[in-house]
């Protein structure tokens, strides 16, 4: 995949990347798409289990601990899919109605900005409720891949609106990147939506617009370009995308 990656990272990218795709083209059923993409998140768990005892001994983050809940969160359609999924099936009426809200405000304040721009917001994450993810179990593969060494160096990054301690986790970080990449990737080869949005606006319009799943199952863009992780017309940025490259031959 790259040099960033190890030669065990590299091996678990490719063995995740080829399990995913021939599992997602094996599936007649498009309403279980969504399934086998939210089973493949039990990867992060066993290749967490498996880091150096070192590294997650280090690991610092604990409940209650929410800085990183307060940037933005890029991810791929399939995972805003799952959270909505996850709420639209869990969350009461009343609860639906509040998430909606709270998404419609953090669109309309991420509207038109870049990515620089919006990190400086240090909003909280829609789904964020009196410091705990109300979607755990459903959370986006970014926020399973991220750990930190120091939970009172996240709170100074925050306090400076930039990262300025690296608080990440070597020998964990790698290995959770793997997982994300080798899931994400095997899903753009399979040809559906590999573009990078942002999860409050997209979730949003998920939460909102039930033909965003029926779009994804038919591998076509599952959001507007007012949910991209960066704004389209935002000044010098672009748009990440996850393309269909081919690293993976199932057999």
């Amino acid at each position: 995949m790259g040099a960033e990656f190890t030669e065990e990272e590299e091996t678990l990218f490719n063995r995740i990347g080829e399990s995913v795709l021939r599992r997602l083209r094996k599936t007649r059923n498009p309403g279980d798409l969504l399934g086998v993409l939210a089973g493949e998140h039990k990867q992060f768990d066993l290749a967490y289990a498996t880091a150096p005892a070192a590294a997650r001994e280090s690991v610092a983050c604990r409940a209650g601990c929410d800085a990183c809940c307060h940037v933005p969160v890029g991810v791929q359609a399939h995972e805003v899919l799952i959270v909505a999924q996850h709420i639209q099936k869990t969350f009461s009426p009343e609860a639906l109605d509040a998430v909606i809200a709270r998404a419609a405000v953090h669109r309309a304040a991420f509207a038109g900005k870049s990515n620089a721009e919006r990190a400086m917001l240090r909003t909280p994450c829609v789904v964020l409720h009196a410091g705990s993810c109300s979607v755990y179990g459903a959370r986006p593969e970014a926020c399973r891949s991220h750990h930190s060494n120091n939970a009172t160096a996240c709170g100074l990054n925050l306090d400076f609106e930039t990262e300025e301690i690296d608080v990440y986790v070597h020998g964990v970080r790698g290995r959770m990147f793997a997982v994300m990449l080798g899931i994400d990737q095997a899903a753009a080869e399979a040809g559906y939506d590999g573009q990078a949005y942002d999860l409050g606006s997209a979730l949003h319009e998920a939460l909102t617009d039930s033909l965003c799943a029926v779009r994804w199952t038919q591998r076509k863009p599952a959001f507007s370009e007012s949910c991209w992780e960066e704004a389209p017309d935002s000044l010098g940025g672009e748009s990440g995308v996850i393309r269909a490259e081919g690293f993976f031959e199932p057999e």
